[in-house]
């Protein structure tokens, strides 16, 4: 694959937020106030959402080439990994890898290397990942993820098709909520929102 210092467009990551597992209450002490229906309530929409949060851990990308012989095209895909134990510095195996390019598909089970996700002071610094199988690079290029050195900006992809000719190309990431999770959520909210609203009506 030819070299690569930097792309020209940052891509972005999807939001993101953290979770604390108790509180100590104004006295300084460990003691917990007996919880309340409406606080018990609370509480468990609040779990839920951590919960969806934590599985929260696939990603779109999408963009598209900016040189070589298949300049301006386009290519999209997924990536996921366990956001459990994700390491500051350092690069977490993907649990799921997809990408269409040029009337190809890749997947993980196809990847010549491990794919993996890369860290940095902790914050995520691009994918690195390779499929260099295909003999026809004209029919099938073979395709490349490199992560940056100092953050996204530096990630970028590559790929070599007709007559050996490589390009690059940027993209953008964004994430991609699991439907499971999503589900749990709304059914858990729902029956919080059903059991709040039988209480205010014995209220009246």
């Amino acid at each position: 694959m030819p070299a690569r210092t930097a792309l020209s467009r940052r891509p972005r990551s999807g939001p993101g937020f953290s979770c604390t597992a108790g509180a100590r209450n104004r006295t300084g002490s460990d003691e917990r106030p007996a919880m309340t229906k409406s606080s018990s309530l609370t509480a468990l929409a609040a779990l839920l959402l951590c919960s969806a949060a934590a599985q929260a851990a696939t990603f779109g990308f999408g963009g598209s080439t900016d040189s070589g012989p298949l300049l301006g095209a386009g290519f999209s895909g997924q990536f996921s990994y366990s956001d459990v134990g994700l390491p500051s510095d350092g690069e977490v195996l993907l649990s799921g890898f997809s990408l269409s390019f040029a009337g190809q598909s890749y997947t993980l089970a196809g990847a010549s290397s491990a794919p993996t996700a890369a860290f940095a002071g902790g914050s995520f610094i691009g994918l690195s990942y390779l499929d260099d199988s295909s003999a026809d690079t004209a029919l099938r290029p073979q395709v490349s993820f490199t992560p940056g050195f100092l953050g996204l900006a530096d990630a970028y992809f590559a790929y070599v098709g007709s007559g050996g000719q490589g390009g690059f190309g940027s993209y953008s990431v964004s994430a991609v909520p699991e439907p499971a999770a999503w589900l749990l959520l709304a059914l858990g909210l729902g029956a919080v929102a059903r059991r709040t609203s039988r209480s205010q009506l014995r209220q009246r």
